[in-house]
């Protein structure tokens, strides 16, 4: 018996090879998971940064206060310019009560870091950052009169710069484990035969949407 699964082994290892692989992937792809979980779980409750209007409009600021990188401070930016613009409808309104909408942006922000069940469940979200700003002028600058100033609450998901792959390449029936390293438009991928590097691939993203 010991001779067959030996013999069978042997006859089927490019299969079994290929399964570990595929096995080893989901294992990182389930770790980093419950880790991005965990961590957006954290960002998102505990730490939900108030920021002034006029803040929002400068793409430094944002990338400053937020500890993101330039070009996701660049794409937020626009985002945030649009949402401010009325060219984006919310996704939930509630009410607070509070003498101005500084003192109701404090409110918001208490709110989020605890979870509040009051709460519409699109600010309950848990994201990557949270931002909330006080709104007190329109979309050419002017100051809104108190009755139409509002606290916009801002659910944001980062675009991830760097990833890290892993899986598995199979060539003339023989499989081997591969390694990828990702940022932006630029791919590396490093494939193995067991220990051995058996050599590399190197792609570039022409086009994107």
């Amino acid at each position: 018996m010991l001779e067959r699964a030996k013999s069978a082994a042997t006859k089927h290892k490019t299969a079994l090879l290929a399964i570990l692989c595929i096995l080893l992937v989901l294992l990182v792809g389930i770790a980093y998971a419950i880790g991005r979980h965990s961590a957006a779980e954290q960002t998102a409750v505990e730490k939900p940064t108030v920021m002034k209007q006029e803040e929002t409009q400068d793409a430094e600021r944002l990338r400053a206060q937020l500890d993101i990188s330039k070009s996701n401070a660049e794409a937020l930016q626009r985002r945030l310019a649009e949402v401010q613009a009325g060219q984006r409808a919310p996704a939930a309104t509630y009410y607070v009560q509070a003498p101005t909408v500084e003192r109701a942006a404090q409110v918001v922000e208490r709110q989020i870091k605890e979870d509040n069940p009051s709460l519409p469940r699109a600010a309950r979200e848990k994201t990557d950052r949270t931002v909330v700003t006080p709104i007190t002028q329109d979309k050419d600058g002017k100051d809104l009169p108190p009755a139409d100033q509002k606290v916009d609450v801002y659910k944001i998901n980062l675009r991830k710069d760097h990833r890290i792959k892993a899986g598995a390449s199979v060539i003339d029936g023989k499989a081997l484990m591969t390694i990828g390293y990702e940022q932006g438009r630029f791919e590396a991928l490093a494939h193995f035969d067991g220990s051995r590097y058996k050599g590399a691939t190197v792609m570039y993203n022409v086009a994107e949407w």
